[in-house]
């Protein structure tokens, strides 16, 4: 009898799936690669700096591999991967390593930006089990070059210098979303002026508007954001960083304090999202896009998203 394996982007999707009553197995492949280092390492420092940066409460990302490794044996295996910056970060890896392991007999994937019967679609997650079955029948193999748009992007993303990433994104088109998402892991990384990723942005400027709240928060962003459709774990660090720069108020520090944020933007705050000074230079960053470190008051890499260019200041 003919073997199926189902990878997916995380437990939710997994459970409503195995719902879903589709043949086969199902394995899961959710690390987080929109956030801390991503190099071109080894297997064994690559779980290190992973398990180092995630801590005690994260994913054992070894596993994940492990569960793809045994995956691969089967006659066909499905990737199920949406549009997000998250998931197609995800699938470049993935493809990356079965590239270099060893491909199944039949490698597709169930790869979608919108939904029907969903106003806002953010992933799979917000699907039904019937909702996921129908998708099924509509899985497309995956092409040698979109493999190959893969590896090229895996390695341009844990590489030490950006500069080939803009170059990518008009030249990637096998797989569908791929310029998207590298054009949005672009937009993380500081602006020329004010030192904010677009995402910090996004937030500064809600909370501006008065939205105060964890989950108002996080809801405001997801409507206008669905390429990066943000956990309430990257929203809580983000917050705690503007609470420790000065840039709000409200934000207790610690772990799970996310529906406990009631948020206001201060003076200092409304300077950096007007543009009037310079995050970078003000306060410092500290934080990793793939294999670029992002440290200290500058000069760090920059994204303009006017110019499309990347420039260090």
């Amino acid at each position: 009898m003919e073997r199926i394996v189902h990878l997916c982007n995380g437990d939710h999707t997994a459970d409503t799936l195995s719902l879903a009553d589709l043949p086969g197995e199902i394995r899961v492949w959710a690390d987080a690669l929109d956030q801390g280092p991503v190099l071109p390492v080894s297997d064994e420092e690559h779980y290190k700096l992973r398990t180092a940066f995630h801590g005690n409460t994260g994913p054992v990302v070894a596993d994940y591999d492990r569960a793809l490794d045994e995956a691969a044996g089967a006659e066909e295996l499905i990737l199920w991967f949406e549009h997000d910056l998250f998931d197609q970060l995800a699938l470049c890896r993935i493809l990356s390593r079965l590239a270099r392991r060893g491909l199944p007999q039949t490698l597709t994937i169930v790869s979608i930006d919108r939904h029907p019967e969903i106003q806002n679609f953010l992933g799979f997650g917000q699907l039904k089990p019937e909702q996921l079955a129908e998708l099924w029948p509509r899985r497309a193999p995956l092409s040698r070059d979109a493999i190959d748009e893969a590896i090229t992007t895996w390695i341009a993303v844990t590489a030490a210098d950006p500069r080939a990433l803009p170059y990518l994104t008009r030249r990637v088109k096998a797989l569908p979303f791929l310029a998207g998402a590298i054009e949005r892991h672009l937009e993380e990384y500081p602006d020329p002026t004010s030192g904010l990723s677009r995402t910090e942005r996004q937030l500064l400027a809600a909370i501006a508007r008065g939205v105060a709240t964890g989950p108002e928060l996080m809801a405001t962003v997801h409507a206008i954001d669905p390429r990066y459709p943000i956990t309430d774990t990257l929203l809580v660090h983000i917050a705690q960083t503007f609470a420790k720069a000065g840039f709000v108020e409200g934000v207790p520090p610690g772990a799970n304090v996310f529906k406990e944020i009631k948020a206001s933007i201060t003076a200092l705050g409304r300077q950096a999202l007007a543009g009037a000074l310079d995050r970078v230079h003000e306060v410092g960053i500290d934080t990793w896009r793939g294999g670029v470190h992002l440290r200290g008051r500058g000069p760090v890499w920059r994204w303009d998203s006017a110019s499309r260019k990347l420039s260090e200041r």
